[in-house]
Parts: structure tokens; sequence; C-alpha cells
């Protein structure tokens, strides 16, 4: 039987028949259902868990003029790691303290201007912002600017404030973020240690520097099964030219990753039926890290990617409150095959606290998080998925004449009407010449003659041929100009000289 309010919505026109089981999990202030002005919807629930605080179920989207999607079952931070440079003191915040309860702040309207407020518990302490356009997000290739939903809450654990935020954009990207400021907590009477700073007017007291370490559980259900995405791993590997190649491999086991910046990582996850529909995460705050094997073995990655299970909740001290799991994910991440299984994606972003004479005690707000992109959803992401696909357009060129030996740098220009990766690819080269993904062409032709090359370039489902007349001639030997050059002018004017 329909719950009486859902009825009266279904009634109302507010909601259609179709979405009715869209919200049946959840529903008043708990239920979020966003409409933009291009026609986009997002949809889910959340709530404010004790350890976790914000956690969001059932997250969807509905691009323009599309289908829904479901994006993720459950999203929300798994661990607030703490340590300190002189390697004496680490806090895990959620574990130990929580984000939840009372360590959540009430916000007042001036907290949340032109927002509404939330309530946990009958306390308004979240809360829920619509912005009119002006909002953007930025990943490590592109900025984008969207309307967008924001939902935050702050919590403070000790001498430190925490802001957690989640935003949703118009194009269906999601930005997880956490703020956090304060006031700095540990100190040493060692001034002479490299572990802080001597903050001016205070000359014995070193005031510590440390790593916050936040943790982000995400449980991709992407479609209409849990259990068929996959998890890409991208590189752009450079080659002996200096060039740089995508390399994609498929990750068919659990994995813990670390980032490395030189290969512009990126990680995409797909459901593997439904057209390649899915989000991709390019790390960009990647510039700090705190590593302390031998006492937090899985403090070593930044990334992972694990067969989902409710009891692995936490990215360390999990044995706390789930004593069936393992204690941390580098213990979640046991091998076992993605293959046909839910996936769980942890990422770690990291931020090393230096203090500062401008902040003093009070510390500077910081921002911390990552984009999740998404791929093949709608037109512009790049693939408007309940439109037939349009195949790429070879512009050219449709010749080229080079001599033998010449060093070769050409490109083939394509266009593709949904804005869709494309990749290259050519047959009957003139021998000595390659392509690359990117439709390049480079190196030395060693033998003479017209070569008929066939090209092809590529997005997700078509494939468009083109031909490429190519002449390679013989290389012109140079021959001396039948003219005396000024310097022959002047050795037989010296001749003639000497001979006076």
């Amino acid at each position: 039987m329909l719950h009486r309010g859902l009825i009266a919505l279904l009634l109302s026109g507010f909601l259609s028949p179709a979405s009715a089981a869209e919200v049946a999990t959840c529903s008043g202030e708990e239920l979020v259902r966003e409409t933009f002005s291009n026609g986009a919807v997002w949809r889910f629930c959340w709530e404010s868990r004790i350890r976790e605080n914000l956690v969001l179920t059932d997250v969807s989207y509905t691009p323009p003029g599309g289908e829904t999607l479901q994006v993720l079952s459950s999203a929300g931070l798994s661990q607030l790691h703490v340590a300190y440079d002189d390697n004496a003191v680490t806090y895990n915040d959620i574990t130990q303290y929580g984000l939840g309860g009372s360590y959540l702040l009430d916000l007042d309207e001036a907290d949340c201007p032109q927002g509404e407020l939330l309530m946990v518990d009958s306390r308004p302490a979240v809360c829920r912002w619509r912005s009119e356009g002006n909002d953007t997000y930025r990943t490590a290739t592109r900025s984008v600017s969207t309307e967008s939903l924001n939902l935050f809450s702050i919590s403070q654990v000790g001498a430190y404030a925490y802001m957690i935020n989640w935003t949703f954009h118009s194009d269906g990207a999601i930005e997880p973020g956490i703020g956090a400021t304060g006031a700095l907590q540990r100190n040493s009477a060692s001034t002479d240690t490299p572990f802080g700073r001597v903050l001016a007017g205070d000359p014995d007291t070193s005031w510590l520097s440390h790593t916050h370490n936040y943790y982000w559980r995400l449980d991709f259900d992407l479609g209409d099964s849990a259990n068929d995405d996959v998890f890409i791993e991208s590189r752009w590997q450079q080659d002996e030219h200096g060039r740089r190649i995508e390399q994609s491999k498929r990750m068919t086991n659990e994995q813990a990753l670390r980032i490395d910046p030189e290969s512009l990582q990126s990680w995409i996850i797909q459901d593997a039926i439904d057209n390649a529909r899915g989000y991709r995460i390019q790390p960009v705050h990647n510039g700090h890290r705190f590593e302390r094997t031998d006492i937090e073995p899985y403090s070593a990655y930044d990334f992972y990617v694990t067969v989902a299970r409710d009891c692995e909740r936490y990215a360390s001290q999990n044995t706390r409150y789930n004593p069936e799991c393992g204690n941390h994910l580098l213990e979640f991440a046991n091998n076992e095959s993605l293959d046909n299984a839910d996936l769980t994606v942890w990422h770690r972003v990291a931020f090393h606290h230096v203090p500062r004479n401008e902040d003093q005690r009070n510390m500077h707000t910081h921002w911390d998080g990552f984009v999740m992109e998404p791929v093949n959803i709608w037109r512009g992401t790049p693939e408007l998925i309940d439109q037939p696909n349009q195949a790429p357009e070879i512009l050219g060129p449709v010749s080229l004449s080079h001599a033998l030996g010449d060093s070769v740098h050409e490109h083939i220009d394509a266009i593709d009407a949904d804005d869709d990766q494309l990749r290259f690819q050519a047959s009957e080269l003139p021998p000595g010449i390659s392509i690359d993904s990117r439709g390049h062409l480079s190196g030395q032709a060693t033998q003479t003659g017209t070569y008929d090359v066939n090209l092809s370039v590529l997005d997700d489902q078509s494939n468009t041929t083109a031909s490429l007349s190519w002449e390679i001639k013989p290389r012109a030997i140079k021959r001396r100009s039948g003219n005396l050059d000024w310097l022959s002018l002047m050795i037989v004017a010296l001749f003639l000289y000497r001979r006076r």
C-alpha cells in the first residue's frame, strides 16, 4: 500500500508514477529531489550518523530529456585521520570521536543564507542550498560552469571545526568536499626540531605540523544492477619521442593504488552493460601524503577498490564497530575478484597543515575534495544515451607529400557532434611512419612511392574511415650553383693580386 503522503504527491502531479519507487526509502526532509533549469534531476536520501555524520543513499541522476540513472548506493566519509609530524600522536576522528551527534553544531539563518535549514534530532544542523547557475567545478583537464545543489553541516572535534560538503552539479558531476578551520592543537617545547614552526611572539613554543587525511567511501551501483560495474585505470605514459600515449587497464581484482602525478592517472567506474555510462575521478590534490606503514600500512595508498561489504565501513579502526570484518583498508583489499561483484571505491585526499605566522594559533580555512565527473551520461559529458550516436567526421588532410628521410609531424583532424573521445588508427602507411591514438603522424619515410593510406577514427560506438594519398618523393640532390659565390670571388681576386 502506498503511503498516504506519497499518494497526495502523485495526485498533485509533483511526482510521476514512474518516480514513485524512487522515494520509497526515505521521506520528508531526508528526501532530496532537485530539478534544474536544464531539466536535469538529482534525487537522494541523507542521514546524519553518529560517526560519519552526512551519509547519502540511493543517489540517482536524470539527465535532460533522458532516463534516470542509479549512481551510488551509499556515499560518505569513512575516516578523518590526523597524523602529527613528530610521529607521537595520531587521531582517527570518526571512529574515536565522531562527526555527528554531540559533535554536530547547530546552524542558524546566518550560516545558511538563501538556503533551507534541515533538522537533525530536532536541531537545525544541515543546510540545503541551491546555486543559480553561478557555480563551477574544476578537474585536471577542464573547468565547468553549472547550477548546483549543496548540502553541508559543521562538526566540532577538539580545536578543529570541519564542514562536510556534498555538491551536485546540473551536468551530473558530484563534488564531495571538506573544509577545516579552528585553532592549532598541539605544541612542543623542543623548538629546534623539524616537526613544526615557532610563531612570532611565542619564541619558546613550536606548534606542530600535521596531515589531515580524508577518506571517502563510495559504493557505486550504476544502472539497473549493482554487480555489473567495472573499474578502469587510465594513465598517460610518455613515449620515446616525449609524446603521451593513453594506456587503460580494467582491474579484475581488488586493488590498493598510489597516485602517480607524472602519469596523469584517472579512474573510471562504468556500467559494463548500459553503454559504458559511469564516472571518472581525476586526482588533483595529490601533493601531500603521510605514510607510517609500520603502524598504519594502509596509509601507503591513496585509492582502493574493493568488493562491497556492509561491515567494511571505516577506512581504519573498523573492528571497533565491525569485529566480523578487517580492521583497515589494506585488509579489505585482499585480492578478491571484482567480476560480477558490487564495487566500493575508497579515495583519500590529504592536506599537510604547516603553522603560519599570519594565522598564529587561529588557523586558516583550507578546503579539500575531488570531483566525480560524468562519462557518457548526456551530450557534453560526452554522450546523450537516449539519442542515436553520431559518428565522428574526418576533416583531413586528404593528401600529403614528403621527401624520403624528411622528419614528419602531421595531424589527422576530426570532429564529433557528441563530443566523444576519439581514437585514431591507420593502415598502409609509408614505411617508417606511425600514428598514435590521438591522430599524430610521425617518423621518417624509408621508401619512395605513392601510398593509399586507410584512416579510421573511432568513438565509443562508431568507426569512420577515409583515404589519404601520400607521396614519398626521392630526396633532391643539391648541386653547386654555376655562379661563383662571393667567397670564391675573393679567393680568385687574392690569387690574381699575388701574381702581380
